[in-house]
């Protein structure tokens, strides 16, 4: 794993699952890591005793949030946008979703993670850096339970890409990167029901779900300048699911 000695990032969704890891994985590399979530609480407990790192209370939907985070952050060379959230109150989801739950998602998937992206190409747009972005394989492949969701994901991975462009066309030196996660032990998963799991995992290659620190070690890879040639991909961290043999 890159060393990230010297470097300072902001890991937003840092309270638990794959935002956590990462977070975690960052500072033991050596980054200096604001962990940032809407509960700081979550952040101070996924801290732990890293010392090279602070906790921020930031709501990813909101701009002022935003600015106020830029201001009191002054330097940034790492930002993972790992905010994220899955529930909608209909379980039919696309077919009856409330539009205040798709809202409710894309404000905090999609405009959460736009907000985090123009912060970044102000802060780094002196000395560049690198931006990742969680998107995730439900913006890809179509599921009847995950509309809205993966609808937001799908427009995150579009989203990197022209960030990726809007920048280089600046004459920036900001990568900006996805990952897209399959399955993963998160606290989003973990109300799962058995049978939905069991479902799931025997669509997965590797038959199981991914672990966040697996997730989190590709994040930090594209945060790294080991990844200094990769920019505007999305990498698929899913243990095989999307390119699974259809017919065996």
């Amino acid at each position: 794993m890159p060393d990230m000695a010297g470097k300072v990032a902001l890991v937003t969704g840092a309270a638990s699952g794959i935002g956590a890891a990462t977070a975690t994985l960052l500072a033991e590399r050596g980054a200096f890591v604001w962990f940032a979530d809407l509960h700081t609480d979550g952040c101070d407990t996924a801290r732990n005793a890293i010392p090279a790192s602070e906790s921020l209370s930031l709501d990813v939907r909101d701009p002022a949030a935003w600015h106020a985070a830029e201001a009191r952050i002054g330097k940034l060379d790492v930002l993972v946008n790992a905010a994220g959230i899955s529930r909608t109150t209909n379980p039919a989801d696309i077919a009856e979703v409330a539009l205040d739950d798709w809202r409710a998602i894309f404000a905090v998937n999609v405009e959460g993670t736009l907000l985090g992206c123009q912060t970044a190409m102000r802060l780094m747009a002196r000395e560049g850096g690198a931006i990742v972005n969680i998107a995730s394989t439900a913006g890809i492949a179509p599921s009847a339970t995950l509309g809205a969701y993966g609808a937001s994901k799908a427009a995150v991975a579009q989203m990197t890409r022209s960030i990726a462009a809007a920048c280089a066309a600046q004459g920036l030196a900001i990568r900006c990167n996805a990952v897209q996660p399959g399955m993963a032990e998160t606290p989003m998963t973990a109300a799962m029901s058995d049978d939905y799991r069991r479902a799931w995992e025997a669509q997965i290659p590797a038959h199981r779900f991914g672990r966040a620190e697996e997730v989190a070690q590709a994040i930090c890879f594209l945060a790294s300048d080991a990844a200094s040639y990769i920019n505007g991909e999305a990498l698929l961290v899913d243990g095989g699911l999307i390119n699974r043999a259809v017919v065996s």
